[in-house]
């Protein structure tokens, strides 16, 4: 099988609405698929979107705090029967409310996986690892493909193996393994051996081991801040939203180029090194349910393609935000042709979607020869970017011990990125 089909599982944007009798937010997505190539959708593993259960004693979901709405749902059923690509349910809450283990409360919500699976949902997240662990989950549902969630955190092959026992069919890999290719060759081998697939999400600025993290993952779906004025980000402005900021970590240059200390990204800089993880993962996943495709479309910015100048750099920021100024648009239809043509660095054209049936067509690049000579300047074709690439592929993340990312983005030796 090629090295790019069925490879990615893609957010649905949960949290784009459009305004009062407006239904366009409801066909946003499904309208951007249908405009994309078929190798494109054929690239395509699943796409997952929020669920929420509620119960008079008991609320469990999804973690970020988006749903679809019934349109966009309906959407995402036309989606699964049009072009066959599979959607997949997510309750990946990680407060885990021990009251759904209660015999009245857990036949509701099989009740509520019940009406998703006679639509024709087959493919399901639980973070609640205890209400695995009864089976009534499988029992009920035997066709459903369960998937525990990346929140588990699970960062060594005696962990995969573990969770495996617990019923899940895919598992969800944490960042970690992005840094530790070593470790990930132990889980491809245990894989192959019992028959489990593997899922590594690849893409989230999230800072490898973050001791905030628990929380976040807690707090963000917005219960925790509903007598304020204010959302999670608005409301804890030391934790990521600190190390995001282009001024702490980009590089002199402006390039635009994120620290690798600030997230656990994969880096990828050719084929050679595609190929690499891809021999070793079978799913790799893209984050985006918190994305407003509503309010891209109103800014003339895309989804995909990438944005850059001229010479291959970010050449500037609005102020006060980390959106890039003075930009051309790199355009390329699917992952395929960026694979096939090496428009290194790959990581750039991973898990992108396409919505242009709406957006501005200015400044827009689709020759490959072109796009070729400005990325041929990209940081992570120089020599610097590819020595440092060809690292954390094995760093493990001990960032106080190495320093690298320290020495290319000119912070200073710093143990922790909570120092910038």
């Amino acid at each position: 099988m090629e090295q790019y089909n069925k490879k990615f599982s893609i957010a649905h944007w949960d949290r784009t609405r459009g305004a009062i009798r407006d239904d366009s937010a409801d066909s946003f997505f499904y309208d951007s698929l249908s405009n994309s190539t078929e190798q494109y959708r054929n690239e395509i593993y699943d796409i997952y979107f929020g669920g929420q259960f509620l119960h008079r004693d008991v609320s469990y979901g999804e973690t970020m705090g988006v749903t679809p709405s019934k349109g966009q749902y309906k959407n995402l059923l036309k989606i699964q029967e049009k072009f066959g690509i599979p959607i997949s349910l997510t309750f990946n809450e990680m407060t885990r409310p021990f009251y759904l283990l209660r015999i009245d409360v857990m036949k509701e919500f099989l009740e509520c996986i019940q009406k998703y699976y006679d639509d024709g949902v087959r493919s399901c997240t639980i973070s609640h690892t205890h209400l695995m662990r009864t089976g009534a989950l499988r029992e009920q549902f035997p066709d459903m493909v369960w998937k525990n969630t990346v929140n588990h955190r699970i960062r060594s092959t005696q962990e995969f193996l573990d969770y495996t026992k617990l019923g899940y069919n895919i598992i969800q890999l944490d960042r970690d393994f992005n840094r530790n290719l070593r470790e990930l060759k132990w889980v491809k081998k245990e894989a192959d051996r019992i028959g489990v697939k593997t899922c590594l999400l690849i893409s989230e600025n999230c800072m490898p081991e973050c001791p905030f993290k628990v929380e976040h993952d807690i707090w963000q779906g917005g219960r925790e801040f509903r007598d304020l004025s204010s959302n999670y980000w608005e409301a804890i402005n030391t934790t990521c939203v600190k190390w995001r900021d282009p001024a702490n970590n980009r590089t002199k240059d402006n390039s635009g180029v994120v620290n690798p200390r600030a997230g656990t990204d994969i880096i990828m800089n050719d084929k050679k090194t595609w190929d690499e993880f891809t021999d070793l993962v079978d799913v790799f996943k893209v984050s985006g349910r918190l994305v407003d495709a509503q309010q891209i479309d109103k800014r003339g910015a895309r989804w995909f393609p990438i944005p850059i100048s001229e010479k291959g750099k970010r050449v500037g920021y609005v102020e006060g935000t980390d959106r890039p100024i003075n930009q051309i648009y790199l355009e390329v239809p699917d992952f395929k042709t960026a694979y096939e043509n090496d428009l290194a660095p790959l990581s750039l054209w991973i898990g992108q979607v396409s919505i242009s049936n709406r957006v501005l067509k200015e400044n827009i690049i689709t020759d490959i020869d072109r796009i070729h000579t400005i990325l041929k300047e990209h940081f992570w074709n120089r020599e610097i970017g590819k020595d440092l690439a060809k690292t954390l592929k094995q760093c493990r993340n001990q960032c106080y011990r190495c320093h690298k990312c320290d020495y290319a983005f000119e912070t200073g030796e710093i143990d922790s990125i909570l120092d910038l």
